[in-house]
């Protein structure tokens, strides 16, 4: 654990050193964030904050498996590989705003990689998926690196939901006995030297190399074997960690779907833009969200490592069930005050 902490440590001190460095070259080159019908900042603001977390994680977790058993490091090199990509992916996107179908395309290769290597999600609680984990690994590794990409829309909203997820993922690792328990805590500290800088008001954001990089990331934990106790619900427990992008997205997908719209065409109906129009200031949001968010995490530890088993899917289920009610609550409450904030318009005229 010593060494773990140093590894953490180590990475949140580099992040913290980096990050400036970025900021000073994105304004030198007027490198900022895109201004777009899904952003809710203005000004300019330099937007490539992933760099400052990325290439850490990226380099000190095989140094960490190399130095700890050769064979882990061996293993997981196809998981480097797929992350390095991703990143460059995002990173590319920054600059050149790629067309959706470029992106997907891309993502689709990263997400063929660890599948070809044998990662796999292969147990959902008491279900046994037969011979369905290449696919249902597929999906979900596109699917979580479009849901971060998307939540991504608030001041360290995006970064502090891949911060707990990881705390969370880490102590269940260790718990269980996996010898890959160090690599979400190395990514903690990147994230946390990158909060530094992207709490509101940001002066940098991570772009879409840094959210896509930390959903991909997130996405592999589950592909992590572990005792047969806690596998028994870890992906379920990953689902409800990662509840809110997960919901966002299919809420997105569904609304675009019936709207006749393509997936990736930006708008300004994500959760962050709903409670806005609630009321809430960004700063809200977050506080708001991250209560939400340490309740999920809190109740993934109790159900995953302490009830455990039959009783524990029951009560992340029950997790499940509760988020879609929140969510289709905001849903309706913000079209409410919309609706009554249009009529006002109205009257006014």
């Amino acid at each position: 654990m010593i060494r773990i902490g140093v590894y953490t440590f180590v990475s949140f001190t580099i992040a913290l050193i980096i990050i400036p460095l970025v900021i000073m070259l994105c304004k030198k080159y007027d490198w900022y964030d895109s201004i777009n019908a899904r952003k809710v900042h203005s000004g300019s603001v330099p937007r490539l904050g992933g760099i400052g977390f990325a290439p850490i994680f990226l380099i000190a977790s095989p140094i960490y498996l190399w130095t700890l058993d050769r064979n882990l490091f061996n293993t997981y090199i196809p998981l480097i590989i797929a992350g390095f990509l991703v990143f460059l992916l995002g990173v590319f996107d920054d600059f050149y705003e790629l067309k959706p179908i470029i992106k997907l395309m891309g993502q689709c290769v990263v997400a063929i990689i660890p599948i070809i290597f044998g990662f796999k999600i292969t147990q959902i609680g008491p279900f046994n998926i037969g011979l369905l984990p290449p696919v249902i690994t597929f999906f979900w590794l596109i699917g979580i690196i479009n849901a971060f990409n998307l939540i991504d829309g608030v001041d360290a909203l995006c970064a502090s939901l891949a911060l707990s997820t990881s705390i969370v993922v880490g102590v269940v690792l260790t718990i269980g006995g996996s010898e890959y328990n160090a690599l979400p805590f190395i990514l903690i500290g990147g994230i946390m030297g990158f909060l530094v800088y992207n709490k509101p008001k940001a002066k940098i954001f991570m772009g879409d190399g840094g959210s896509q990089f930390l959903g991909f990331v997130i996405a592999t934990f589950p592909l992590f074997k572990t005792t047969a106790t806690i596998s028994y619900n870890f992906f379920l427990m990953m689902i409800i960690l990662n509840s809110i992008p997960i919901l966002d997205t299919f809420a997105a997908i569904w609304r675009r779907k019936r709207e006749k719209r393509p997936f990736f065409s930006p708008d300004r109906r994500h959760l962050h833009h709903k409670l806005m129009d609630m009321g809430y200031t960004t700063k809200s949001i977050l506080f708001f969200l991250l209560i939400i968010q340490t309740g999920l995490c809190i109740l993934s530890l109790i159900a995953v490592l302490w009830i455990e088993g039959a009783r524990g899917f029951i009560i992340l289920c029950g997790a499940l069930v509760s988020m879609l009610i929140f969510f289709t609550i905001i849903h309706y409450t913000s079209r409410t005050v919309s609706q009554l904030k249009s009529k006002s318009t109205e009257i006014d005229s």
